[in-house]
């Protein structure tokens, strides 16, 4: 059994028993609420931020999300991973099947993006924060739309994405802020 074999098996195998195993009358009923959640949950953060007069932080969010979607989307397509369903006769699917390859996860991608990005600049939420984004990836994995692997490739991603955009923004302080970080 080759490296890739083995690395495959242990993803489908963590992924039935996720799926199959920790089935429970909560998560059926959250976990497939999430898939449109997450986005309401981060736009709705976005709002709250401007609300309180932090523009540029919810505009460097915004633009970290639109850019953290312009990278996994291509990586999706170059990778062309099926989703679980898609494979495994046995998956038990629980939310509207994805119209867009398997890998990385882009909910989890955009969670965790958005995560870093906030934790950043408020702290205080950073744990409630990463938090949230745990459960989207879990519940990604629990509803049949993803493996273990394509959500670990989203948090990672997400967390990259993330930290480059803060980058980006130390070097354009005029643009995304006029105080001191």
């Amino acid at each position: 059994m080759s490296l890739i074999s083995f690395i495959e098996s242990v993803d489908r195998s963590i992924f039935l028993e996720i799926n199959l195993d920790f089935q429970n009358r909560i998560f059926d009923t959250i976990f497939p609420f999430l898939r449109d959640f997450t986005f309401i949950f981060w736009f709705g953060f976005i709002i709250y931020l401007i609300i309180k007069k932090e523009k540029k932080l919810a505009l460097l969010m915004t633009a970290g999300i639109i850019a953290g979607a312009m990278v996994t989307f291509p990586i999706k397509y170059f990778f062309e991973r099926e989703r679980p369903y898609e494979q495994i006769n046995s998956t038990r699917l629980i939310a509207p099947t994805e119209f867009d390859p398997s890998f990385p996860s882009g909910h989890t991608e955009m969670s965790f993006l958005a995560a870093t990005i906030a934790s950043k600049f408020h702290p205080e939420y950073r744990k409630y924060l990463y938090a949230f984004s745990i459960i989207v990836a879990l519940s990604r994995i629990y509803v049949g739309v993803h493996f273990p692997l394509d959500t670990i490739g989203g948090v990672i991603i997400g967390i990259l994405a993330g930290r480059i955009m803060l980058m980006i923004a130390m070097r354009r302080k005029s643009i995304f802020w006029e105080e001191k970080i």
